[in-house]
C-alpha cells in the first residue's frame, strides 16, 4: 500500500511533466506546418464529412439528423479507440525511460491519454461548424457533456492502464486488442443510429461503448435524458477503474522486468 501511495503522490507531482510531454508529442508531429496541430481538425472534418455523406446516402438517413450524430460519435470513438489501442504498445515503447528513470509507469500511460485528449479537443472543434449548417436546438442539458467527458476520460485512462500492463507481459495480446476495437466499432452506434436497427438490442445493452457515447452525444443533440445510459456509463467506468487498480497494484513492480 505504501508503494501505491508513493506512486500516486509522484504521479500527481509529475502531472506538469507528462502533460508537457503530451503537448510536445503533438507539436513535434506537426512542426514546420502551416496549420500545426489544427491539421487534426481539418483531417477529422474532411474524413467525417465524407464518411457521413457516403454512409448517410447508403443508409437513407436524413443528413440533418445523421451528420451531427456521426460527427459527435466518431470524435468520441476516436479518443476511446486510440487510447486503448495505443496503450497496448505504450509501455513497450517507453521501456528505455522506464529502466532509466524513477518515473511511475502510470505517467507514461497518462502522457498517451493526454496526447489523445488534446487531439479530441481539436477534433471537437468541427462540431460547432456542423451546428452552423444543421442547426438543432440546444438547451441547458448540453452542460451534461462535462460529466460525460469526465466519465469517458476516466474510463479511457483505466482501460489503458489495464491493457498496457497486460500487453507488456503478453506480447500476443496487442493484435487481439486491435481486432476487438474493430468489432466494437461496427457494433456501436457510430455509423448507424440506434433507432434504425431491427433487433440487436441485447448487443447494445452489453456494449460499454454505447453508454459512453450516449452520455456525451445525447446532451449535445438535445435528446431526451436517459438515466439508464448514465447508470450504465458509471458502472462501466467504475468496473474499469477497479480492474485497473487491482492489476496495476499487483504487477506495477514487475513491468520494469518485462519491457
Amino acid at each position: 500500500m505504501a508503494k501505491i501511495l508513493y506512486d500516486a503522490s509522484t504521479f500527481v507531482k509529475l502531472s506538469p511533466t507528462w502533460r508537457a510531454l503530451a503537448r510536445a508529442d503533438i507539436n513535434s508531429k506537426y512542426r514546420r506546418t502551416m496549420l500545426g496541430p489544427w491539421w487534426l481538425t481539418v483531417t477529422q472534418g474532411c474524413m467525417a464529412v465524407m464518411m457521413a455523406l457516403i454512409s448517410g446516402r447508403f443508409l437513407g438517413a436524413e443528413m440533418a439528423a445523421y451528420l451531427p450524430h456521426f460527427m459527435i460519435s466518431i470524435t468520441i470513438w476516436n479518443f476511446i479507440s486510440s487510447s486503448i489501442t495505443e496503450s497496448s504498445q505504450t509501455l513497450i515503447y517507453a521501456g528505455g525511460m522506464i529502466k532509466a528513470t524513477n518515473m511511475p509507469i502510470s505517467a507514461h500511460i497518462m502522457r498517451m491519454i493526454q496526447r489523445n485528449f488534446i487531439i479530441l479537443a481539436h477534433n471537437f472543434a468541427v462540431v460547432p461548424l456542423v451546428w452552423l449548417v444543421y442547426r438543432w436546438q440546444l438547451g441547458t442539458g448540453a452542460l451534461l457533456i462535462i460529466p460525460g467527458l469526465i466519465l469517458v476520460y476516466i474510463f479511457s485512462s483505466a482501460a489503458a492502464t489495464l491493457v498496457s500492463v497486460i500487453c507488456v507481459r503478453y506480447r500476443d495480446v496487442p493484435p487481439l486488442i486491435q481486432a476487438l476495437m474493430q468489432l466494437l466499432f461496427f457494433i456501436s452506434p457510430i455509423i448507424w443510429m440506434p433507432g434504425s436497427t431491427r433487433g440487436g438490442h441485447l448487443i447494445l445493452e452489453l456494449n460499454p461503448i454505447n453508454y459512453l457515447l450516449s452520455v456525451i452525444r445525447d446532451p449535445l443533440l438535445n435528446r431526451e435524458f436517459d438515466g439508464w445510459m448514465w447508470v450504465g456509463a458509471v458502472v462501466v467506468t467504475f468496473a474499469a477503474v477497479v480492474l485497473a487498480a487491482l492489476v496495476y497494484s499487483r504487477f506495477r513492480g514487475r513491468v520494469v522486468y518485462w519491457v
